[in-house]
């Protein structure tokens, strides 16, 4: 019986991209799972070369371990303690935003009045207005993150195991595979975008923070540690985690000043965030993230549900393993990963490696 030319090949990608299939289903019904084992592995890769630096520097393995896993905790724990204070001190503050919202709505009705918009217009888009329920925001925002921070102990306890296991697995996949292997030069090419990816983006957030931080407290809005702490963690989730940060220091500015401040923070913030975007973030980021605008909006949605909340924070990384390590494994199947890509059409990995 002759055979068709390519059918091997196409069976190979039905039964691969089946096999994704029941992996991202499974993933679904075990959300709650799986979550934090992804993202300890995603911390895991991202932090290695910690614990390969200070092993270099002659500390003993066990005690590099110790050192990386304390790095984290300590900055989990203390991330958790800063969100629950500024928070309560917010609920102690909400009174004072009470009593100034009536003089604040007062002035802008006069000046949407002013700007010929009618009386009934003007009642219905303020008779909602509560301070109340930009604590309900913020409280259920915070929650959300403090909630998927309390899978710490199932994430510490995979990450711990990872952490050990990382210089045996090294080790076996030198000896199962040469060092041309294109699987070995693939996995080694994602573990060096994820790390890229993770690094820069930890540290662009941090800049974005540590700015709108300094720009909220020259303009005496409260809390300014506060919504830089929520702009640092929701720059993790792409392209709509800007918005939801900007919108509770927003809102607080007018119900502490009025509109005008409330503009100046909403402009504020816009051109910190659009400086660092167009500007900073393309040239630090470089080609480690090789994905379209579209592809990201995307994943974002799509993990976010098959994942929950976590989904959105891990968008980015799992649609780069889905990329390099799924698509990119099979020619009839990598070019839908050159669509993915922001780029023009990729090279195989081994080329690309080769040329460097």
């Amino acid at each position: 019986m002759k055979t068709v030319p390519g059918n091997s090949s196409i069976i190979g990608v039905l039964m691969g991209g089946a096999g994704l299939f029941i992996i991202i289903f499974g993933m679904k019904l075990s959300a709650s799972i799986m979550s934090p084992i992804l993202l300890a592995v995603v911390i895991g890769i991202s932090v290695t070369p910690l614990m390969s630096w200070l092993q270099r520097k002659g500390v003993v393995q066990g005690l590099a371990l110790m050192i990386t896993i304390a790095v984290i905790i300590v900055g989990v724990v203390g991330l958790m303690a800063l969100i629950g204070f500024s928070v309560s001190e917010l609920v102690v503050t909400l009174p004072q935003y009470e009593e100034n919202l009536q003089g604040q709505k007062e002035a802008l009705q006069a000046t949407l009045g002013d700007l010929g918009m009618p009386d009934g217009q003007i009642q219905t888009s303020l008779q909602n207005t509560d301070p109340s329920k930009l604590l309900n925001y913020v409280g259920s925002l915070f929650g959300g993150i403090l909630g998927f921070l309390s899978g710490l102990v199932i994430m510490l306890m995979v990450l711990i195991f990872l952490l050990l296991a990382t210089p045996g697995l090294t080790s076996k996949l030198s000896l199962d595979f040469s060092q041309k292997s294109p699987t070995l030069t693939r996995f080694r090419q994602l573990a060096r975008d994820l790390r890229e990816y993770v690094g820069i983006t930890t540290w662009i957030n941090f800049l974005v923070g540590l700015v709108n931080a300094i720009f909220l407290f020259l303009l005496g809005v409260d809390f300014p540690i506060l919504w830089g702490l929520l702009a640092f963690l929701m720059g993790y989730i792409p392209s709509v985690g800007f918005w939801i940060a900007l919108i509770p220091p927003t809102i607080l500015a007018f119900f502490e000043f009025g509109a005008t401040k409330a503009l100046i923070v909403l402009v504020g913030y816009v051109l910190i965030n659009g400086g660092v975007q167009n500007f900073i973030q393309p040239r630090m980021m470089g080609a480690g993230l090789n994905l379209s605008p579209l592809i990201v909006v995307l994943s974002l949605f799509f993990w976010g549900w098959v994942l929950g909340p976590m989904g959105a924070l891990l968008a980015v990384p799992l649609t780069m393993v889905v990329k390099e390590i799924f698509l990119n494994a099979y020619d009839d199947t990598r070019g839908l990963a050159d669509l993915m890509s922001a780029d023009s059409p990729s090279n195989d990995l081994t080329a690309k490696d080769s040329a460097k």
